[in-house]
């Protein structure tokens, strides 16, 4: 991200980690397998599993002895300016009736939603259960390449 030059090295090591430097300062380092998708998933959701149709996942929900204001949807959400005048040049003929410029009502406070408590159905987030996926087969040489002879330089 800048407009110096530098020196990326990529360190693969026979135990299947690696090493990022950049100018020769270490950056990254982990797992071939963990980090990097190069193998299929160890583990993956069982396609047999759904989640029960009585499951309640929704943390709160609106309070029902939670009532509207008496007059709340009377207010208005914007209101004629009572700052502004009708300008001295205005012509009825010419301009058509003077209205006054609307600004937002300082008493309006939004459209009305009922208060929220905690539900006492809620069970939680559902977690899909893993099974051990059937494709996943460790390759334990991931570092390794049939042919390691050339090297790029830019």
């Amino acid at each position: 991200t800048d407009e110096f030059t530098h020196i990326y090295r990529l360190v693969l090591n026979p135990d299947n980690t690696y090493k990022v430097y950049v100018d020769g300062n270490l950056k990254e380092s982990g797992s071939l397998e963990e980090d990097w998708d190069i193998l299929p998933p160890k583990q993956i959701k069982d396609p047999k599993a759904n989640k029960p149709s009585d499951w309640v996942d929704e943390k709160e929900i609106p309070d029902p002895t939670d009532v509207k204001p008496e007059g709340w949807d009377d207010i208005a959400k914007e209101i004629s300016d009572p700052d502004a005048t009708k300008p001295s040049d205005w012509d009825d003929d010419l301009d058509g009736e003077w209205e006054a410029p609307v600004i937002p009502n300082p008493e309006y406070k939004g459209e009305w939603k009922a208060k929220t408590i905690p539900n006492p159905e809620y069970k939680g987030e559902w977690v899909h259960p893993l099974i051990d996926n059937p494709d996943y087969k460790p390759n334990p040489s991931l570092y390794s390449y049939p042919s390691f002879k050339y090297i790029g330089i830019d």
